[in-house]
Formats: C-alpha cells, structure tokens, sequence
C-alpha cells in the first residue's frame, strides 16, 4: 500500500478531527498527528498546513496560523546571534554562550535544542572556511579565522573539554606568537 503524502495526512487529520474553522489548536493537532505518522521529521510549519487546507478551500484563521512559531523557529530565535566571530575574544565568549546553551538542552532533555546548537556550530565553522579561502585576506585574518574553526571543532567533538583545551590552546607559545597583535587590538 502507498503511504500517504503529508498534504494527503493534513486533510485526513482535519476530516478526522472533524475540524471546523483552523485556528493554532487545530495546527498544533495536525502537527502532531504528521509526527505520529512520519516521525520527528513529519512537521510541518504553520503556513505549510495552512496552505494545504485553503488549496482545499477549508476555512483557516491566517492572524493565529501566521502568528504561531514552529519549534525550529524558536530555537532560531533563541541562538540567533550567539556565534558572533568578528575577533578572537568575541569568538571566545560566544562559543561559550553556545556551549552554556547547548548543555542547558541537554540538562533539560531537549535533543532538538541540543542539535540546533551543534548545527549552528557546523554552519559558523563552514562560513569561516569560505570567508577563510576569499582572496586577497590579510594573512592575520586568515590564521584568526582558521583559528576559531578549529575551536569550534574541538567543541563539536568533546564539547565536555572545549574549555580546559582553550585555555591551554590560548596558553601555547605559538598561539601566543601568532595571535600577540590581534589580542592587542582586542584589548588596546
């Protein structure tokens, strides 16, 4: 038998239920039948489903539709702005602030929150290899920018060591050598 199609799940739900008019309560309810049905990965956003039922020509009240945030969207809201990577020290304190994040999700229970965090951490480290490899860079920038990719990998692979191996990083004659000016700029 050929399973179903979200959008054909959607309208099933919705006859189901046997839903009137479509306000928040009624997304959530057909959300969480697509996650009974397709897994975790079976959401979808507010106005994904809304358009599945107004193609139907199924009445939705668009201001609450419209106004709900899907999970990922407040997990977005939530990191949006914690890696900022413009020097060192920023780098350093924002890595943290995703760290604290990331390990909060985790106390918590949240994988979903837990893997928001580490996929921002992969989409930082993928920007600086490409801002890392433009042409005409300083050379200094380049090292910073190779520099807080390899933090970053280093917290994405033993985030329970990222702090004792970055003081010690930071605490190397050669970190000190390569990067003395550019803690001077952040400082002076």
């Amino acid at each position: 038998m050929k399973r179903k199609t979200k959008k054909e799940m959607v309208l099933e739900i919705y006859d189901r239920e046997a839903m009137g008019e479509v306000t928040a309560r009624e997304i959530a309810m057909i959300n969480e039948g697509l996650v009974a049905e397709f897994g975790e990965g079976g959401a979808m956003t507010p106005a994904e489903i809304a358009r599945a039922l107004v193609d139907e020509g199924l009445p939705v009240r668009y201001q609450q539709v419209f106004a709900m945030a899907t999970a990922a969207e407040r997990y977005q809201e939530l990191l949006d702005g914690v890696l900022r990577l413009e020097t060192l020290g920023v780098a350093e304190a924002s890595i943290r602030r995703l760290d604290q994040l990331h390990r909060k999700f985790r106390r918590a229970g949240d994988s979903a929150g837990a893997r928001h965090a580490r996929d921002l951490a992969v989409k930082a480290k993928r920007a600086l290899a490409q801002q890392g490899a433009a042409a005409g860079l300083a050379p200094e920038r380049r090292a910073e920018l190779a520099e807080v990719a390899q933090w970053l990998t280093v917290w994405l692979q033993t985030p329970d060591l990222f702090a004792q191996w970055l003081e010690l990083r930071k605490a190397a004659p050669e970190f000190k050598r390569t990067f003395a000016q550019a803690a001077g700029r952040e400082h002076g």
